[in-house]
């Protein structure tokens, strides 16, 4: 069975594609694997329809809900990690959506890596790609609503996530955000230049290739250290500790300039996040993930170093610049 409206017509037709070829080849084992995954994510979404809407009102033991409730409670009550404050809409909404990821990457790994299948692949890992970075926003999106020093912009956090947690059925969700998502596009098909490691390079074609407001970040995270330093690991691909540490080296050596191989050779580690155009979509996220842990090292172990990632303090940029209306697209 297959539940219209889960997928985009792109995604639909690739599904479609492959499943014709397995069809015609005979592989009924795996065309019977993907049905059941399908199947299993169909289940997922009529579950997560049984949910009411999250900015829909509703009355419970004759209290009203909605969308501003939600919000005042997230606000004032969810931290770091706490999942039971966070609505099982949510929750279970997010499953679905990593559901849906892998479904196209099993897809991708059905298509296999002969030379015709290569557009259909490309077209797989775009599809990927865009899913990937609707749940990375939801994922720094939660890390402002888990500061509880700053409850004006954790208010304005839960309203953008609420629209997102009740819009997670659509096919493809809502562009929300799109500057992040410029940036992290961006971030991943060039390759860093690593030379002084002044970054000079790195700025400067970042600069030229996004919107105004992405440019007025970055030149707003110039003048601030700690934000400087979470944009040089952003470009670089490398958590602060290892820049320093390369940095130290290019100068106690009195060396010039340095390249990606000499850097890993001094670090003792084979991969560089992001160093190579044809990596994995899944890719995108890790790195992502890599600094947000090393930034809450950092923040709780009071060490040197950015003790927030370069899309935290983006996204802080947006949403106090544009305050609720980031909601509003």
């Amino acid at each position: 069975m297959e539940r219209r409206g889960l997928l985009t017509a792109e995604e639909r037709g690739l599904l479609d594609s492959v499943r014709l070829r397995l069809d015609r080849e005979g592989r009924g084992d795996d065309l019977k694997v993907l049905g059941d995954n399908l199947d299993a994510l169909c289940l997922q979404a009529d579950a997560l329809a049984l949910y009411p809407g999250i900015t829909e009102w509703s009355r419970i033991t004759g209290s009203g809900r909605n969308v501003d409730t939600l919000v005042a409670a997230l606000g004032e009550r969810y931290h770091d990690d706490d999942i039971f404050v966070m609505p099982t809409k949510a929750l279970l909404g997010r499953t679905f959506e990593l559901s849906r990821i892998n479904l196209l990457a099993l897809v991708r790994r059905l298509l296999g890596s002969e030379e015709a299948e290569l557009p259909s692949r490309r077209n797989l890992e775009s599809a990927m790609l865009a899913r990937l970075l609707a749940v990375m926003t939801e994922d720094v999106l939660l890390e402002i609503l888990g500061d509880t020093r700053e409850r004006e912009l954790r208010m304005r956090a839960a309203h953008v996530l609420a629209r997102i947690w009740d819009r997670r059925l659509e096919a493809m969700g809502h562009p929300f955000i799109p500057e992040l998502a410029t940036m992290w596009l961006m971030r991943r098909n060039s390759i860093p230049v690593f030379g002084t490691l002044l970054g000079t390079q790195e700025y400067i074609s970042l600069y030229l290739t996004v919107d105004a407001a992405c440019q007025d970040y970055i030149e707003r995270a110039a003048g601030v250290p700690d934000e400087a330093a979470a944009l040089e690991e952003f470009l670089f691909g490398l958590p602060f500790e290892e820049l320093e540490s390369v940095k130290e080296h290019l100068e106690s050596t009195g060396t010039a300039s340095i390249g990606q191989a000499d850097i890993k050779r001094l670090l003792g580690k084979e991969s560089i996040y992001l160093s190579d155009r044809g990596e994995d979509p899944l890719e995108l996220y890790r790195f992502y993930n890599y600094r947000r842990k090393c930034a809450a090292r950092r923040k709780y172990g009071a060490g040197p170093g950015p003790v927030r990632t370069f899309e935290e303090n983006f996204m802080r940029f947006l949403l106090e610049r544009r305050g609720k209306s980031v909601a509003s697209g």
